[in-house]
C-alpha cells in the first residue's frame, strides 16, 4: 500500500509518501512552498494545483493527515483548517480513503511519548526510514503522520460523512 503522509499548511505543505509493507520505505518526500505574501485565496489555489500534481505523479492508496486541533494555536487554525479542507477535497474527488491522527498519537507511535518534541520526531523519522540527516521538518511531520498510519492501521479516525 502506498500512504501519503501530508502536513497541510497555507504557506508551506510537507508530504511523504511511504510504501507499507513488512517494513516501510519512504519513495518521495518534500515541501510544498507558497507564494507568503500572496491572498490566502491564491495560496489554497496554488496549493491544490500542487497537490492534483502530486497526486498524479505519486498515485496515493491512501492519504493521511495531522489533525489540526484547535487549541494548540488558535490564531493560525483557521488557515490551517482550509489547507486541510484542499487536501479533503481533492481525497474525495479522487475517491481516496483518508485518515485523520491527532499529534499526540503520531508523537507517540514514533516515539513513545505523546509530547516528544520536533527534533525527536525528525529523527525518528531519520532512522525508522534510514534517510540521511537533513530531512526538511515539514516533510519529516508528513513521513510521520505515514508512519503512524503504517503502524495504525485502520484504527484511526476516519470520516463518516457526518460533520463532527
Amino acid at each position: 500500500m502506498r500512504i501519503l503522509g501530508l502536513d497541510p499548511g497555507s504557506r508551506v505543505t510537507g508530504y511523504g509518501l511511504v510504501k507499507a509493507e513488512t517494513k516501510p520505505q519512504a519513495l518521495a518526500w518534500g515541501v510544498i512552498s507558497l507564494p507568503t505574501r500572496a491572498p490566502l485565496a491564491e495560496r489554497l489555489a496554488r496549493l491544490y494545483q500542487e497537490l492534483c500534481s502530486l497526486l498524479e505523479k505519486l498515485r496515493p492508496e491512501v492519504i493521511a493527515l495531522e489533525e489540526v486541533i484547535p487549541e494548540r494555536y488558535p490564531r493560525a487554525i483557521l488557515s490551517l483548517g482550509q489547507a486541510q479542507g484542499v487536501v479533503l477535497l481533492l481525497a474525495g474527488q479522487r475517491g481516496l480513503p483518508f485518515f485523520l491522527y491527532h499529534p499526540g498519537e503520531i508523537k507517540k507511535a514514533l516515539t513513545g511519548n505523546g509530547r516528544a518534541a520536533k527534533t525527536q520526531i525528525t529523527y525518528m523519522v531519520s532512522q525508522l526510514l534510514a534517510l540521511e540527516p537533513g530531512l526538511p521538518p515539514d516533510a519529516a511531520d508528513a513521513l510521520a503522520v505515514a508512519l503512524t498510519h503504517f503502524y495504525r492501521g485502520q484504527k484511526a479516525i476516519r470520516d463518516s460523512g457526518t460533520d463532527r
